[in-house]
C-alpha cells in the first residue's frame, strides 16, 4: 500500500511538472502588476500611436511608396484589431501634419515625434525590468543616464516594429499574388486561411521575441525567450479569436458612440500588453526552473 501511495505521489508530481512554469509565470506576472502595467501601456500606446505611425511611415517610406505603405499599415492593423481599430489608425495617418519647412524645424519636429513614439516602449522596458529583476535588489541608477538609455532602446523597438511590418506586408503581398494565380484550385481557400494563420502566428512570435530581446535588465537566455515568445503567440492567437468575438457581440463598444474605435484600440493594446508580459514571465519562470534543477543534489550512487 505504501509503495502504491509513493508511486501515485511520484506520478502526480511528475504530471504537474509541465504546469509549474505556467503557474510560476502567472505568479510573476501578478507580482509585477501585469494588469496595471498593461493598462499603463494601453494609455501610453494611444498617446504614442500617431507619432509612432508617422515615424514608421517616414522610415519605411525610403523604400516603399507612402500611399501603398499607409494602406498596408491600415490593412494589417485592421486584420488584427478589426475595422474600427483600422479606421482610427487611418484617421491618425490622415490627420498627421507635414513637417515644417526648414532643416531646424524638421529636426525639432522629428525629435518631438521620436520622443512621443518611444513613450510606450519606455513603459514597456520598465515592466520588463520588474519581471527580469524579480527577487533581486534593484541596482542604483543615474536617472538621466537610465532615461536616455530607455529612449535609445525605444528607437530599437521602432525599428523592430518597422521590420516586422515590412515582412508582414511582403508576405501578405505574396499571398495575394499566389491567391490570384491559384484562385481556381479546389480547396485553395482553406489552404490560404491556414497559411494566413501560420504567418500571423510566426509574426506574433517574432515580434514578442524581438521586444523581449531588446529589453534592458538581466533577461533570460535566448532559447528561453524563444519558448516564451512561442507560448505568448499561442495565447495571443487563441485570445484574439475570443476578444474578436466579444467585441463583435458585446454592447460595450457601441455604448461609447463615436469614441468606440478608440475603446477598441485601447482594449487591443491592453490585451496584447498583458500577453507580452506573460510571455516574459513564462521565460523567467523557465529560467528559475532550470536554475532550481541545476541546484538539486544528485540522487545517483
Amino acid at each position: 500500500m505504501a509503495s502504491f501511495v509513493d508511486r501515485s505521489s511520484t506520478w502526480l508530481s511528475n504530471a504537474a511538472l509541465p504546469l509549474r512554469p505556467i503557474l510560476r509565470a502567472t505568479r510573476l506576472w501578478s507580482d509585477a502588476d501585469g494588469l496595471r502595467m498593461s493598462a499603463a501601456m494601453s494609455f501610453y500606446g494611444i498617446l504614442s500611436l500617431a507619432p509612432l505611425l508617422i515615424v514608421m511611415v517616414g522610415v519605411l517610406g525610403w523604400w516603399l511608396d507612402r500611399d501603398v505603405l499607409e494602406q498596408g499599415i491600415v490593412s494589417q492593423i485592421a486584420t488584427v484589431v478589426g475595422d474600427q481599430g483600422g479606421a482610427l489608425v487611418k484617421q491618425a495617418l490622415a490627420s498627421a501634419k507635414q513637417p515644417a519647412d526648414g532643416i531646424l524645424a524638421s529636426l525639432l519636429g522629428f525629435g518631438v515625434l521620436l520622443s512621443g513614439a518611444t513613450g510606450v516602449f519606455t513603459e514597456l522596458q520598465q515592466a520588463f525590468e520588474r519581471l527580469w529583476r524579480h527577487g533581486q535588489t534593484e541596482p542604483a541608477k543615474e536617472k538621466w543616464y537610465h532615461a536616455a538609455s530607455l529612449r535609445l532602446r525605444g528607437v530599437g523597438y521602432i525599428l523592430a516594429f518597422g521590420f516586422m511590418l515590412l515582412v508582414s506586408l511582403v508576405v501578405s503581398t505574396m499571398l495575394s499574388l499566389f491567391s490570384g494565380w491559384a484562385g481556381s484550385w479546389i480547396g485553395f481557400e482553406t489552404l490560404l486561411r491556414v497559411l494566413n494563420e501560420v504567418v500571423a502566428f510566426a509574426i506574433s512570435a517574432g515580434l514578442f521575441l524581438a521586444l523581449m530581446r531588446i529589453s534592458s535588465g538581466p533577461k533570460p537566455p535566448l532559447r528561453l525567450l524563444v519558448i516564451g515568445a512561442v507560448a505568448g503567440a499561442i495565447l495571443f492567437t487563441v485570445g484574439r479569436q475570443v476578444l474578436t468575438l466579444y467585441l463583435s457581440t458585446a454592447a460595450v463598444v457601441s455604448a461609447y458612440g463615436a469614441a468606440g474605435s478608440l475603446v477598441v484600440l485601447l482594449m487591443w493594446i491592453y490585451f496584447s500588453s498583458a500577453v507580452l508580459l506573460f510571455s516574459a514571465g513564462f521565460a523567467k519562470a523557465l529560467q528559475e526552473e532550470r536554475a532550481a534543477n541545476t541546484l538539486k543534489p544528485s540522487t545517483g550512487l
